[in-house]
């Protein structure tokens, strides 16, 4: 059965499957955080849960059917090399199956991480539109958007003010 997916579900289709599927998500937390809807698909475990099952499924494909760099590495227990510097990094992300593996990783994370700036802002009564400059920016570059939320909540909080 697995093989059949396999064939059906290329890394090409998942990749862009994955791209286009966490859209809907993106814009439910930046235009419509307080709706239900909302709620039910980023505060549960539902999109997680597939986003997870198609990591599992790229990392159990390539690992079944692949003689790359990262079964090596995990066949020799030489896994820690992957610290050892970034030319390691370089040759294990230079294989499709690892680099969709990361990319898959990266989205989750992001999207978690935008539910949480979206729950915490509706918390504390941020105003929507400032919410949207750290969202966007957690999409394309997950730390940078959460550090830009985190400066701004704590802005908030002081009730600090450009002009006196």
């Amino acid at each position: 059965m697995l093989n059949t997916l396999k064939d059906f579900f290329t890394l090409e289709m998942i990749y862009h499957f994955t791209n286009i599927g966490v859209i809907p998500m993106w814009i439910l937390l930046a235009f419509l955080p307080g709706w239900n809807g909302t709620k039910i698909l980023i505060n549960s475990i539902l999109v997680p849960l597939i986003l997870g099952l198609t990591y599992f499924y790229v990392l159990y494909i390539y690992i079944n059917t692949s003689e790359g760099i990262f079964s090596n590495i995990l066949d020799k227990g030489k896994i820690f090399e992957l610290y050892m510097g970034i030319d390691q990094l370089k040759k294990i992300f230079s294989d499709k199956n690892v680099l969709l593996l990361f990319w898959i990783h990266f989205l989750t994370a992001n999207l978690i991480l935008g539910a949480w700036i979206a729950t915490d802002a509706a918390k504390n009564k941020a105003l929507q539109f400032i919410v949207l400059v750290p969202l966007v920016l957690t999409y394309f570059a997950g730390p940078l958007g959460l550090g830009v939320y985190l400066i701004l909540r704590l802005l908030a909080a002081q009730k600090f003010k450009l002009f006196d």
